[in-house]
């Protein structure tokens, strides 16, 4: 076997460390392809680095950069989180001296002056169609 064969082996190896690391999918990417072509060399026995395995270590590395993190992330939906869960939920209104406020979750968000009608009252349900930050 030539040395190129541990090479890419320790190549792959160091890789894998850095992917441990960085939990990116590049460095497995990268991994796998040093894997691959110290596959292609051993069953080759090329002594030398030539074109092909560059290509080999780009094309290989590319694909699996690409579809890697489509295949190992899992598909969940994205959970709405703060004001974005109780959209389309009722409140009541409370009076705060000149300002109305609804309290949700156990915060009191104010009503901007916009959304005030001549129709609120304490005690009311509003509903919360949207909110801005």
């Amino acid at each position: 076997m030539s040395n190129l064969f541990y090479i890419y082996l320790a190549s792959g190896v160091f890789f894998l460390l850095i992917e441990m690391l960085t939990a990116t999918f590049y460095g497995l990417s990268v991994g796998v392809a040093c894997f691959v072509l110290a596959l292609y060399v051993y069953i080759t026995g090329d002594v030398t680095m030539t074109v092909i395995q560059g290509l080999i270590l780009v094309t290989v590395s590319a694909v699996f950069a690409y579809f890697l993190p489509k295949w190992l992330t899992p598909h969940t939906k994205t959970l709405k989180s703060g004001l974005d869960a109780h959209i389309g939920q009722s409140f009541r209104l409370e009076r705060v001296s000149s300002d109305w406020k609804a309290k949700i979750d156990g915060v009191d968000y104010l009503i901007d002056d916009d959304s005030e009608t001549s129709d609120f009252a304490v005690g009311k349900k509003v509903r919360l169609d949207s909110h801005s930050s």
